[in-house]
């Protein structure tokens, strides 16, 4: 077959495979609660325990490098209350395992590389980074600063928030997110990701912070700057001299001044709250839900 052939074959395949995607997503749009409620009586299950027991199916949608949609079901007969972590991160699933996928895009124990991310091998499409929240009327309403609902944060509370799924259905949650890789491809909801904890990414205590901190509520291109310059380990000057040239010809600079001095602040604030980790008291989540 004529390489244009087979070209245009390898299009069409891969505009069905969206499709389908794209349309099974919708679906499951329509059916999953939006605005979960708390069971005091439902058990506790930590998202990521709950998924590796089969209790819970995940998905991620990454719509793009800042905006994405999570579904959560419930597989089992009885209502479960699940906890999901501040902290989380979504790569393109791929065939080989996620810690390999984060250690070939320059990741390293401190969550910094020597240099400046490029495309990435195989072509892979960016890891994104961030948290949840609750799809709210005014758009995403970050989790970890909503008190309602059942949504519970806090220093001396399970660090991240809970709200109860009654059995055999779907909860819908909005992603907070920033790009991880510079330089690579940005997702799109044809895409298939994994959703991870942010632990399963880096070590690295400023990072994690920053992530756990991501509200819709602040400037994204300053928290884009952040993220790149902690997970990437571009100095801020080589953020300074990033370009977008969407017109050939016409560069435009990625971050201005005051958005490159806000980044600085917070990186700043993340590591004065990193410094504090090891020391918060840290309920379990069923303590928080029996209070």
């Amino acid at each position: 077959m004529p390489r244009s052939s087979l070209s245009r074959v390898a299009k069409i395949g891969s505009l069905a495979a969206s499709c389908a995607i794209c349309l099974a997503l919708m679906g499951a749009s329509r059916g999953a609660i939006t605005k979960p409620t708390l069971n005091p009586d439902a058990p506790v299950v930590e998202l990521f325990e709950g998924i590796d027991k089969a209790q819970f199916d995940a998905r991620l949608v990454a719509q793009n490098a800042h905006e994405g949609k999570i579904f959560i079901t419930n597989k089992t007969d009885k209502p479960l209350t699940v906890a999901v972590p501040k902290g989380l991160v979504g790569v393109q699933e791929l065939a080989q395992p996620i810690a390999n996928q984060f250690n070939q895009i320059g990741f390293g124990n401190n969550g910094q590389n020597n240099g400046i991310q490029g495309q990435g091998q195989n072509g892979n499409a960016q890891a994104v980074g961030g948290n949840a929240g609750m799809m709210g009327q005014n758009g995403m309403q970050n989790g970890n600063q909503n008190g309602n609902n059942g949504f519970n944060a806090g220093n001396n509370q399970f660090p991240g928030f809970m709200f109860s799924i009654p059995p055999e259905k779907t909860v819908q949650l909005a992603f907070n997110s920033v790009c991880l890789n510079y330089g690579r491809r940005e997702p799109h909801a044809g895409m298939k990701y994994k959703l991870a904890k942010a632990e399963t990414l880096t070590t690295d205590p400023i990072l994690l912070q920053l992530l756990e901190d991501y509200s819709p509520r602040t400037a994204r291109d300053a928290q884009q700057a952040a993220a790149w310059h902690l997970a990437n380990g571009l100095t801020w000057d080589q953020i300074a001299r990033l370009v977008d040239e969407k017109v050939p010809g016409n560069p435009v600079p990625l971050f201005n001044s005051q958005q490159i001095q806000a980044a600085k602040t917070l990186v700043e604030k993340a590591e004065k709250s990193a410094a504090d980790r090891p020391q918060k008291k840290i309920e379990t989540a069923r303590a928080v839900v029996s209070k």
